[in-house]
């Protein structure tokens, strides 16, 4: 079956360059350039860490390209897209380990919490509502024990 990765696969740049093409999605070298900076680091990266990495490959490449590459790629399920504050949102590779920020509004510190704890959510909006949620990555705003 084809279609984007599940969120607990761990995919390449190169899976998922093979993936969108057999989804009928044209592959450029500056597409290749874009997954590969967003699936070949570890962590999060934002826009403008992608284009930076981009325009030294292909110097003619505009940012609106980065951009809508990434918008497109979210759309398909192959990248997370999440606000950490600070006025950029961060993407990740879906395929990596599933987790969660704590961010805190007052010094702008970021904790990782594990999915497990979720999971009662995520069956709890399921049984509930009948709401099947993607919860692969996401932030909840407050403070900090510091900042408390």
């Amino acid at each position: 079956m084809l279609g984007p990765p599940r969120p607990q696969e761990v995919v390449t740049a190169e899976q998922a360059a093979d993936r969108l093409q057999e989804l009928g999605h044209r592959m450029t070298p500056q597409r290749l350039t874009i997954l590969e900076a967003v699936f070949d680091v570890q962590g999060h990266v934002t826009a403008e860490d992608v284009y930076d990495q981009v325009v030294r490959r292909y110097p003619h490449v505009s940012f609106s390209t980065v951009y809508r590459t990434l918008e497109m790629l979210r759309d398909l399920g192959f990248i997370t897209q999440t606000d950490l504050g600070g006025g950029r949102v961060q993407y990740q590779a879906t395929g990596k380990a599933r987790h969660h920020h704590l961010v805190c509004q007052v010094c702008g510190g970021v904790a990782e919490v594990d999915e497990a704890l979720f999971a009662g959510l995520e069956r709890e909006l399921n049984e509930k509502y009948g709401f099947d949620p993607i919860l692969h990555h996401f932030a909840i705003f407050g403070r900090c024990r510091r900042c408390r």
